[in-house]
């Protein structure tokens, strides 16, 4: 269980790590450091110890948010606004439903939105 303001130090974590990454390409050291400055600023964390696993695999989980966000900004139909989500409305539902059986990691994002997705992608490679 990850609280927000653990995850919010997670990714500026990494983002003060990311000239030294290889544009965003974390490896396992840096994930240990994490897990060590999130041991440092949360003596009190909440479920299972943060270890360098538990962080990489907490990273590979926003990104896969992350990709979900970019997969409904991009879809023709929908409009995306941290305030309403995915601005899903009743008579979307069927297209929303659509979407999601070929999108399912998209679901949560109907009714919540997603607040680290500006940091998230100031981490993601840039590719050109």
């Amino acid at each position: 269980i990850w609280s927000k303001a653990e995850e919010t130090a997670f990714l500026e974590f990494l983002l003060k790590a990311l000239p030294s990454s290889g544009n965003g390409g974390f490896k396992m050291p840096t994930f240990n450091q994490a897990a060590t400055n999130l041991k440092e600023k949360f003596k009190q964390q909440r479920g299972a110890e943060k270890t360098g696993a538990v962080c990489k695999n907490k990273w590979t989980a926003l990104k896969k948010a992350y990709h979900s966000v970019i997969e409904i900004k991009c879809t023709s139909g929908f409009t995306w606004s941290d305030e309403n989500r995915a601005g899903i409305t009743d008579r979307k539902d069927d297209v929303w439903a659509r979407f999601t059986k070929s999108h399912p990691h998209a679901k949560p994002f109907m009714s919540k939105g997603f607040e680290h997705f500006n940091i998230i992608e100031q981490l993601m490679p840039n590719v050109t």
